[in-house]
């Protein structure tokens, strides 16, 4: 059986209604089909296509990739079954989404190395955060991504490297630039498409910027201080479907993951995945830290 997969793709301005005629899920377990649910950035797909569909095509299956460029559609996808797993947010952003939709059966199975966010500045050619903040001036735009995940996430970074201080007793991960209660350089913060920072950055002091925006655009390296994140709350997920927990197919994707092969991949300076921040599973199996002290 073909099920037809309706995605809303929003362009130039109008709606553009794209078809994609995919099996089934009992069809696909039939098939030994593994449908992985990605972003439009070729990030996390390509570490799929080097690092773990290699393994698992010589274990029998098929693994196929559907990009979807809606995000409220992103999750819906894994809940109704159309995909079998996906990856393209961080925990905190699927904790958000649970919250919003508490019927979603779906849960993260394994984290994996990510481009982390980072501080951005074409205007001061500065090499840490301490020449930053001597440098800023008062006034100065600071830029953060709008989402109401990525926006919390980002005045954290900002709080933790001493540019502000936010409001005692609130909800950090549902913070806004509203809750912003010292800002002792005097900076004005401003929210912004995520897609646009990197566009604007000539044009204002500081831009916090995603990390696989960063990477795809070659600026990766020039960033000022990258987000640690020891917890690995905002790292990229596999997320699959609470039911499929102890499917066999789950088993071999993780262990294609946990595999050396998929750290050999990661390691390779051939590709761009050496440079990401590794997650705590993976410094704690392989021995190795994260390299940067910025």
């Amino acid at each position: 059986m073909v099920r037809n997969i309706f995605i809303l793709l929003a362009m130039a301005g109008g709606i553009l209604l794209s078809c994609v005629s995919q099996p089934d899920k009992q069809a696909r377990r039939d098939n030994r089909i593994i449908l992985i649910g990605v972003t439009q950035k070729p990030t996390y797909p390509d570490l799929i296509k080097y690092a773990v569909k290699p393994q698992l095509e010589r274990k029998g299956y098929t693994v196929n990739l559907l990009q979807l460029d809606d995000q409220h559609v992103f999750n819906q996808t894994l809940v109704d079954g159309y995909v079998d797993v996906n990856i393209g947010q961080h925990e905190a952003a699927l904790n958000f989404e649970k919250a919003n939709n508490p019927g979603w059966k779906i849960s993260p199975l394994i984290t994996v190395p990510s481009a982390h966010m980072g501080i951005f500045s074409d205007r001061y050619d500065v090499e840490t955060v301490d020449e930053l903040r001597q440098a800023v001036q008062p006034g100065d735009i600071v830029a953060m991504p709008d989402d109401a995940t990525n926006l919390p996430r980002s005045l954290i970074f900002l709080e933790n490297v001493g540019f502000l201080k936010l409001k005692d007793g609130i909800d950090k991960f549902a913070a806004t630039e509203h809750d912003i209660a010292h800002n002792p350089c005097k900076l004005s913060f401003r929210t912004v498409k995520a897609e646009q920072i990197p566009r604007i950055l000539d044009g204002i002091a500081v831009g916090i910027i995603y990390g696989d925006d960063a990477d795809l655009l070659g600026i990766l390296d020039r960033a000022i201080i990258r987000e640690v994140d020891e917890s690995d709350l905002f790292l990229n997920i596999f997320v699959i479907q609470d039911a499929d927990r102890d499917e066999t197919w789950v088993k071999d994707f993780k262990d294609a993951v946990l595999s050396e092969e998929f750290k050999n991949t990661v390691e390779n300076p051939e590709y761009r995945f050496h440079r990401y921040y590794r997650p705590s599973w993976y410094r704690e199996k392989w021995g190795m830290a994260n390299e940067w002290g910025k």
